[in-house]
């Protein structure tokens, strides 16, 4: 009876003392934050000026669409503001010479026909009272003095006029039409502008997807770039160790591409429990409830995709 009992004992300490030894710790990989570089607006891709694998800084020139319809838009809307900051000039100038010029001359000769009209009324007043000419006459002289007093006020008023600047109600709206002009100008110039598009940050590029000739736009990125410092390490904490682990845990970093004493600091970890992810599945892990978490690196992080061995310090 002891002998049946001992048996499946020195069979399960066998299968054990063959399994491999459970290495103590977290696992993990380093992931990057990568930055899909596009153009605002579609276009055709004239040049590229970056490689894969390059270094790069902020403002650099990355690529380079074609801008024909942009700068015909930008030299239409400056000949717009031209237009209109030429009307509201002309309007605020008031009259041209000639015009004014014109505007003397009726009012001169507005003077000279009611200095004619005045002399007949005095000479028909005269011949009036003498009897030689009847009361119509007379009337019909006094009627034609006061047209001409009437139209030498006119011609005053007209001359005063066209010396005069266009009224305020036109101006305000001409000036409208230079703010609309220019606010027109200004929208062309900045998409002109987005037809060359920069490097945001300092960092590395990872890797170009489209190419010189080919159609990019805001769903189609030319490159996908890795910012300095956008690297972190996405760690796996088994349910049993999480109240041993919380946001602000330091963890010594182990990998094949780390340097010696590389650590990092947990900054979140998510709400819900997760099955152990298929990629770091083994017999030395196996399928558990993990906490999925990121940590960032002290120092210079592994590349992206570099799996990690991590322990809590």
């Amino acid at each position: 009876m002891t002998r049946l009992i001992l048996a499946p004992a020195l069979a399960l300490l066998l299968l054990t003392a063959c399994s491999p030894p459970v290495e103590p710790g977290l696992h993990g990989y380093a992931e990057g934050d990568f930055i899909a570089l596009a153009p605002d607006m579609p276009g055709r891709i004239l040049e590229t000026g970056l490689r894969e694998g390059d270094p790069v800084i902020a403002g650099q020139l990355a690529f380079r669409l074609d801008d024909t319809d942009a700068r015909a838009a930008l030299a239409a809307a400056q000949a717009q503001l031209g237009a209109a900051t030429a009307q509201f000039d002309d309007a605020a100038a008031g009259a041209r010479t000639p015009e004014i010029g014109a505007a003397r001359d009726q009012l001169a000769q507005a003077n000279a026909a009611r200095t004619e009209a005045q002399d007949n009324l005095t000479r028909t007043r005269e011949l009036f009272q003498q009897g030689h000419v009847s009361q119509a006459r007379l009337d019909q002289a006094q009627a034609s003095a006061e047209v001409a007093n009437a139209r030498v006020s006119e011609m005053r008023q007209r001359l005063n006029l066209v010396q005069l600047p266009a009224r305020e109600n036109q101006l305000r709206a001409l000036q409208a039409a230079i703010a609309a002009a220019q606010s027109s100008v200004e929208r062309a110039e900045f998409a002109l502008s987005q037809r060359q598009v920069r490097v945001p940050s300092d960092g590395r590029v990872e890797r170009q997807i489209r190419y010189a000739g080919e159609q990019a736009g805001p769903s189609q990125p030319v490159y996908s770039l890795l910012p300095d410092g956008a690297v972190h390490a996405v760690v796996f904490i088994p349910e049993p160790e999480l109240a041993a682990t919380p946001a602000g845990t330091r963890l010594a970093v182990r990998c094949d591409a780390c340097a010696a004493g590389l650590m990092a600091t947990i900054t979140r970890i998510d709400d819900e429990a997760q099955f152990t992810a298929p990629f770091i599945y083994s017999d030395s892990e196996r399928a558990r409830l993990v906490y999925r978490a990121e940590a960032r690196f002290d120092a210079n992080p592994p590349p992206p995709g570099t799996p990690l061995r991590l322990e809590v310090r």
